[in-house]
């Protein structure tokens, strides 16, 4: 009797030894994929972050233009973002965007350097939005002392006014909620992350190699035309210098460090 007690005392912790090791291992499994579940693999750009808190995303793109001693390309975006104070309609806005990124693209033959970012944690999104406004428009606010015959040469190196630089950035809605101007029943509307799906995909589909190509740059711009503008929660598109006639030369470019991320990323091949 009690040797027949014994192997079911045995056979019992036997069963609930394998029961607790299966819970362990199944918990193991769970926590592995969790930590891992919509992380980009480490080898890519660190600017993607990861899901952990993507409501918000940021992207900003910045492009050298050579002008050629012209300024027809500065009129015509000075025409377009006049008239994007104006824009009031998802539908308006599209047509911007559209006018912008074809514009920038039918200068490709012009573009000397350029630089992107992509952030999709929500707290550095909001940051770099910020940042970049800051930034650029703190640095425009000094083109008053940088005109005339006399270079100023505390911010200057040169009166050759060869390049622009083109900036776009936005601050992308990415919520799992249902776009508020949409028709139809509340339910079946698509939400900012689905709108804002397609370009962020495009974005992390990059390979690390081609980040700073020119063919990526273009590709980028195509995205921001095919992008919902019903997403875009901020945005702003700059054009430095934003004086008439004025631009920036190589040696500008070239001697100021505070251009070096741009100057690092020639589009020239």
């Amino acid at each position: 009797m009690s040797f027949f007690l014994f192997l079911l005392i045995g056979t019992g912790l036997f069963w609930l030894l394998m029961l607790v090791m299966a819970a362990i291992f199944a918990g193991g499994v769970y926590m592995a994929t969790r930590s891992g579940q919509g992380r980009i693999d480490g080898s890519r750009r660190s600017f993607l972050t990861g899901r952990q808190n993507d409501h918000a995303v940021f992207f900003g793109i910045q492009l050298v233009i050579q002008v050629f001693g012209g300024d027809e390309l500065r009129s015509r975006l000075a025409r377009l973002v006049e008239a994007e104070d104006e824009t009031d309609s998802a539908a308006e806005k599209r047509r911007f965007m559209k006018s912008i990124a074809s514009l920038l693209i039918e200068n490709q033959y012009a573009w000397e350097y350029g630089y992107w970012d992509f952030q999709s944690d929500a707290e550095t999104a909001i940051s770099n939005f910020n940042q970049w406004r800051n930034e650029i428009e703190a640095s425009m606010a000094t083109e008053g002392d940088e005109l005339g015959n006399e270079v100023d040469r505390l911010h200057r190196f040169s009166d050759q006014k060869e390049f622009l630089i083109v900036s776009m950035l936005m601050l992308i809605d990415n919520r799992e909620e249902p776009v508020e101007d949409d028709v139809g029943d509340y339910q079946f509307r698509p939400t900012y992350a689905q709108l804002t799906q397609p370009f962020r995909l495009l974005v992390e589909n990059l390979e690390e190699g081609e980040y700073f190509r020119p063919a990526t740059f273009k590709q980028l711009l195509h995205g921001l035309q095919s992008l919902d503008p019903r997403a875009i929660e901020r945005d702003g598109i700059y054009v430095y210098p934003g004086t008439e006639e004025d631009g920036l030369s190589s040696m500008d470019l070239i001697a100021d460090e505070g251009w070096k991320y741009l100057t690092d990323h020639s589009l020239r091949y």
